[in-house]
């Protein structure tokens, strides 16, 4: 499976901190049975065969892109902190809890590099009333063909894309926006692409492409002008009425 991934790309990269997780684990996991000499014990099988289940769930999770995979990346983490306190500070086993802790950084790394909008956008699927949602209107060009989108969950030199038209992950597209009176086209590429109920529009993840200075001035004008949008829509969504 190792040799399958390609490090090179930032999804790969985070399948392989979270194979190096299991791994580690479940290194820690025999190891502490094998000290306390519970390895075929009842108790030590149930527990094992649960961590094998959630470590199938998780990578499932993350393979689709399901976001059940935060929900069991909250309850790793816990699991992972209570483990290395334990073998640090009550059963005196300093080298299992660095390795539980080594798990918890590879952790927190593979949900840093997962959580941009190419794979998790922050989609805001409770808000109907468009007047209070942070989406900037734009024209797509795909091949040639132009189509109406919105944008949003503009970070890390990514954003969320939204449109009700098929395009194949990997096509390279142009986006052409109004921000402030000023007409201007960015590059991107898309990344990746969800197809959520029927009646609503596919979410794409696109990576800017932003080689040159103007194409960098442009991006970051846009995120700023769209974090701005968001905060004074918020501001005027929980505004009191006049």
């Amino acid at each position: 499976m190792f040799n399958k991934l390609n490090l090179q790309n930032s999804y790969d990269k985070v399948k392989f901190l979270t194979l190096l997780q299991f791994a580690l684990v479940l290194v820690c996991f025999v190891s502490e049975a094998i000290i306390t000499q519970s390895v075929l014990n009842f108790s030590f099988i149930f527990q094992f065969i649960l961590l094998l289940a959630c470590f199938n769930f998780y990578y499932n999770a993350l393979s689709n892109l399901y976001y059940s995979y935060w929900n069991i990346s909250v309850l790793l983490a816990i699991y992972y902190f209570v483990s290395l306190t334990r073998n640090f500070l009550i059963v005196g086993h300093p080298m299992i809890g660095f390795l539980f802790f080594l798990s918890l950084i590879f952790l927190f790394c593979a949900c840093y590099m997962i959580s941009s909008p190419l794979y998790f956008p922050r989609v805001h699927w409770w808000e109907y009333d468009f007047r209070f949602r942070a989406d900037i209107k734009c024209s797509v060009e795909i091949d040639g063909t132009q189509f109406k989108g919105r944008l949003s969950d503009l970070r890390r030199g990514a954003a969320c894309m939204e449109l009700f038209n098929h395009a194949q992950v990997g096509q390279p597209i142009q986006i052409n926006l109004e921000i402030l009176n000023q007409n201007f086209t960015l590059f991107a590429e898309i990344r990746s692409k969800r197809e959520p109920i029927i009646g609503r529009s596919i979410i794409y993840g696109i990576k800017f492409v932003s080689n040159d200075l103007e194409q960098k001035q442009r991006l970051r004008l846009l995120t700023n002008y769209w974090n701005e949008s968001k905060k004074i829509k918020i501001r005027n969504k929980f505004a009191p009425l006049k």
